[in-house]
């Protein structure tokens, strides 16, 4: 991809300081965005990427950004666009850590918590950020999903009923603002050895195993990198997948295959 691949203007991306929404940032940067990386309780993460960004000689800035919150939401929006001018690209690679096990024994709070973080906050993502794509003749949202929504994993609950929204969100945008230019697609990272997958592996009684299991059942037999997903996002987001919206395309070795 060459830098025309995007026009003027920025990316935004929602959880950038995470494993995966890092290498998200770095490779738009690569390929000519300016960025603004959002995160929620780590900064330094965010600062480090920004970091990396300037010194490939984009520029970025970093906020802080409780999506759940509308507001919150608004102003990253507002203060992208008052730095870098138009808005093209919207990543959303959030995520809120939960514990895997069944659905039988998962506290009603963690579930409100997963849908707050995923649901609402993706819904707050799409109010807040159609409008500057709209100004900007158009543009491209892409969210972080999981291959969960087309094969069920046990325990997997707090993961593939939120992401499952987010998934019909995607193709309401895409069937709606496709007329102003705006495209809407989906990614599902299969088990990935980075981000939320790290303490989970390390705290959860659970998951370790289900990761274990999962990495079986993958036809390409290893755990994914944090550059398989930014590879796939990057094509959806640039101007090379100008005609296709409203799509899932899982980056999971074949998991859901």
């Amino acid at each position: 991809m060459s830098n025309s691949d995007f026009p003027e203007g920025c990316a935004v991306v929602f959880g950038g300081s995470g494993g995966i929404g890092q290498a998200i940032a770095r490779l738009l940067a690569s390929r000519g965005c300016d960025v603004v990386v959002t995160y929620f309780s780590r900064p330094d993460k965010a600062g480090d990427i920004v970091k990396e960004i300037q010194n490939i000689g984009r520029q970025a800035i970093a906020l802080q950004c409780d999506v759940s919150s509308s507001s919150s939401v608004q102003n990253a929006f507002e203060s992208g666009a008052a730095e870098f001018g138009r808005i093209h690209t919207v990543i959303y690679a959030g995520g809120r850590l939960f514990d895997v096990m069944p659905l039988a024994d998962f506290p009603e709070k963690d579930f409100r918590a997963v849908i707050e973080t995923d649901v609402i906050g993706f819904f707050n993502i799409a109010q807040a950020g159609i409008p500057h794509l709209r100004r900007g003749q158009g543009g491209s949202f892409t969210a972080l999903i999981t291959p969960a929504i087309v094969k069920t994993f046990a325990l997997d609950a707090l993961s593939a009923v939120p992401k499952t929204a987010v998934a019909m969100l995607v193709r309401h945008i895409a069937a709606e603002e496709g007329r102003h230019g705006i495209r809407a697609n989906a990614v599902g990272p299969g088990f990935i050895d980075a981000g939320m997958t790290v303490p989970m592996r390390q705290n959860s009684p659970n998951a370790a195993g289900v990761l274990e299991k999962a990495r079986r059942r993958t036809p390409i037999g290893r755990l994914g990198q944090p550059q398989d997903v930014a590879e796939v996002v990057a094509f959806l987001a640039s101007s090379k997948a100008s005609f296709v919206t409203g799509q899932i395309m899982h980056a999971d070795g074949g998991l859901s295959a």
